[in-house]
């Protein structure tokens, strides 16, 4: 990039602008197989020990008592998947998200849809993850 990353998206909403024009939709079948195989393999061990001794698992709670490798493994996949779709997308955004440490200027939120779409994904695709392999 020539430019600036900041000269190219000064604020939220052109970063937004070039967000909606751009985003290809990540669907819970971009995952799917990574996070089911992922579960498999630990014979669904997938959960904080002590949350896992108590036997009350449930779709309310199970996302925040997940075990430090589940949680990696599941933003892993899920970071694989939507850079496979969405490259540019994802690297222009890191980007702005580098630029506003390194200067310090307070525009990290530039890029904040990035963000809010991955955490929403991130939470749907544990949902659906739950619905279709977890639940007992």
């Amino acid at each position: 990039m020539d430019l600036d990353i900041f000269e190219q998206f000064p604020d939220r909403e052109t970063f937004d602008q070039y967000w909606e024009k751009h985003y290809v939709p990540v669907v819970y079948e971009d995952i799917k197989e990574a996070f089911e195989e992922f579960v498999a393999s630990v014979e669904g061990r997938i959960y904080l020990s002590d949350y896992e001794e108590k036997d009350c698992i449930s779709k309310a709670d199970f996302q925040e008592n997940l075990s430090q490798e589940a949680q990696f493994m599941f933003q892993d996949g899920l970071t694989e998947a939507f850079y496979d779709k969405n490259p540019e997308l994802y690297e222009t955004a890191f980007a702005i998200y580098e630029e506003a440490q390194i200067t310090g200027n307070g525009k990290a939120d530039v890029a904040q849809i990035f963000h809010e779409t991955f955490e929403k994904l991130y939470a749907d695709f544990l949902n659906q993850l739950f619905d279709t392999v977890l639940q007992k």
